[in-house]
């Protein structure tokens, strides 16, 4: 009797958090939520992901840009949100991660498509991270007549791109010693 006379009079100190939903605190790290249209697939969440819960990889055709988000493995850290240029992964106030019988369900999983070399035709990186830097540059101030004279070069890897400038250092220290 004496701890309820206590609990009347101080009030509560518990939470009735399975009757009523429990209200988190501002700045919570819950799980990441992703905003698939937001994804330019720059994979800066994968390589950032302490714990792997963020594998990126091209899937077997070649075709697409797979990305899967493991909430099993995930550790809350927030470094996927810290480095993500379109805010496409912000942590959100979800806590209750409980499945029933089946892991699967902690998996999310996206594709985007693949940007081809325009050299060597092999793909390289996604058509909405070649789209961003695009609008990137005209937004630095870029005109449209001296983009489109670099477009070439933006959708080349970066293999091709090595290439091209080991031929022209050799053509032109070839002239030099002549």
């Amino acid at each position: 009797m004496k701890l309820l006379d206590m609990t009347k009079k101080y009030g509560s100190a518990t939470h009735k958090y399975p009757l009523e939903p429990y209200e988190v605190n501002e700045g919570f790290r819950g799980k990441p939520s992703y905003t698939y249209e937001n994804c330019i697939g720059c994979t800066a969440c994968g390589v950032a992901c302490p714990s792997n819960a963020i594998n990126v990889k091209l899937n077997e055709e070649n075709t697409k840009l797979v990305w899967e988000f493991n909430a099993a493995r995930c550790i809350f850290c927030g470094r996927c949100d810290e480095v993500c240029p379109t805010s496409a992964i912000v942590l959100s106030k979800e806590f209750e991660l409980a499945v029933k019988f089946d892991k699967k369900n902690l998996l999310e999983r996206g594709e985007l498509d693949v940007q081809y070399c325009e050299v060597c035709n092999k793909p390289f990186t996604t058509k909405k991270l070649i789209a961003y830097n695009i609008n990137r540059l005209q937004k630095a101030g870029w005109d449209k007549k001296s983009l489109d004279k670099k477009v070439k070069y933006i959708r080349t890897c970066t293999d091709c791109k090595r290439n091209h400038e080991v031929e022209n250092l050799t053509s032109n220290f070839k002239r030099g010693t002549k």
